[in-house]
């Protein structure tokens, strides 16, 4: 059995009528009666009374609609499920993040994301930067908020904010009469 058979038991049970029914598909009569003795012969029960004035459903016709329709209508949304899920609108985001590296950025982010995309349910994992670096590797999170330098095959990194560190000091230290402090004379 395939689609078009049930597309065309459908047409001709809406419509109780074999020359409408062909003419709705775009297709010839004979061919669409003999499409549908094909299904009768492959179910192993009529769909159908014919009479040369009136078609109508049999008792097995009517459930058979009635489950066919229910098809139709499942397989309309396994198809608009695929489409979303293709175009990125359906599904699950699993987003690493160090909380240091994010406090300010992160919460508006995730907010627009929701508001642009809220059937997209997003999974956060609070992680250090190597621990994302590995997830990410592994694929057991999509994308990750790290503490640059990412320097790792297989991985593109975009620094998205950048924030000022300030170091502080008692006044006593020896540092205290300089105006800027390398990181490396801090080690």
């Amino acid at each position: 059995m395939e689609l078009r058979h049930l597309h065309y038991f459908m047409a001709v049970a809406e419509e109780l009528n074999f020359s409408r029914a062909a003419e709705r598909l775009h297709i010839a009569q004979p061919p669409l009666s003999q499409q549908i003795r094909q299904l009768e012969a492959e179910l192993g029960f009529q769909l159908f009374d014919r009479t040369k004035r009136t078609v109508k459903l049999t008792e097995a016709g009517i459930v058979f609609f009635a489950e066919t329709q229910k098809i139709m209508r499942q397989l309309e949304n396994a198809i608009q499920i695929g489409r979303q899920t293709s175009r990125g609108e359906l599904g699950q985001l699993a987003i690493g993040f160090a909380s240091s590296a994010v406090h300010n950025v992160l919460p508006t982010i995730l907010q627009a994301f929701r508001t642009a995309i809220p059937s997209v349910k997003l999974q956060l994992r609070e992680l250090t930067t190597d621990q994302q670096l590995e997830w990410l590797q592994q694929g057991r999170i999509d994308i990750g908020f790290v503490r640059p330098p990412v320097e790792e095959d297989g991985l593109i990194s975009e620094v998205i904010f950048s924030e000022p560190l300030i170091l502080a000091l008692p006044e006593t230290h020896a540092f205290c009469d300089r105006e800027l402090v390398s990181l490396r004379s801090l080690s």
